[in-house]
């Protein structure tokens, strides 16, 4: 066989050489639609995932808020009037009989214990339904709960600028927000002194919670349950945590900022 041209062997290796760069780039093409193809999936999972998480976070949050209210009317209902039905007893006795001077400060001792139990019953029912919290809105929630925490071993103080009356359910979750914040420093934190500031803006508030007790590590995770409702509210409410140290040698802060609209 005659051998082929010099021109021809190099259009051979020419095409052939183009042909398998062809191919390369065929698969490599291929390849990069799949990896993209792969990296959307994933991405679009992600996403379902995250909006899994979070409707079974709100649908657990939303079982509290009616856990909270039927614990609220059954304490209004059964055992605050159970309460004002034994003091009405009681004073019943009181006019029916002549006591002594011992058994006449027994009398007035378990009236004042009665006076206790209905107001205590009044002011957790309170806080567990939503209905009181609308009337006064969050502002005014926020002191009453520093009142309430004021002087239980601990100094309590509340200050703001002129803000806005915000009472929607928005203001319902930064509520519960505060309320868990300070029950961990009432808790944990074995602080003397305990401050909430809200500081309002054109469009957000920032919460500022702070202590001077123990602090905690802020590498540290946290895992209980009154952080996982901190978290899973801030979530809802698409605000910011910023947890530090406080200027002061000891104690922690913490600042939340709720977009007042979403």
């Amino acid at each position: 066989m005659d051998e082929l041209p010099q021109q021809e062997i190099i259009y051979v290796i020419v095409a052939g050489t183009m042909g398998m760069l062809l191919l390369v780039g065929s698969i490599a093409v291929f390849v990069a639609v799949y990896q993209k193809r792969i990296l959307r999936e994933q991405h679009k999972q992600k996403l379902l995932d995250e909006m899994y998480q979070l409707k079974m976070a709100e649908l657990q949050l939303e079982s509290q808020e009616e856990e909270r209210k039927r614990l609220a009317a059954d304490m209004h209902d059964s055992i605050g009037s159970l309460l004002w039905g034994v003091k009405l007893n009681a004073s019943f006795l009181e006019r029916s009989f002549d006591y002594d001077t011992e058994q006449r400060q027994s009398y007035v001792e378990l009236m004042s214990a009665l006076d206790t139990a209905i107001s205590t019953v009044k002011r957790i029912a309170w806080e567990l339904t939503p209905q009181a919290f609308l009337q006064e809105g969050f502002s005014e929630s926020v002191a009453r709960l520093c009142e309430r925490m004021n002087g239980k071993k601990m100094h309590a103080t509340f200050t703001q600028n002129p803000g806005p009356s915000w009472n929607d359910e928005r203001a319902l979750s930064a509520y519960r927000i505060v309320q868990e914040l300070v029950s961990n420093c009432s808790r944990h934190a074995q602080c003397e002194h305990m401050a909430i500031t809200l500081l309002w803006m054109d469009n957000a508030v920032a919460i500022a919670v702070e202590d001077d007790g123990v602090g905690f590590a802020l590498t540290k995770e946290r895992t209980g349950v009154g952080w996982w409702n901190i978290n899973q509210r801030a979530k809802q409410l698409n605000a910011t945590i910023s947890i530090g140290d406080t200027p002061t040698p000891k104690g922690f802060r913490v600042v939340i900022t709720v977009p007042l609209y979403q």
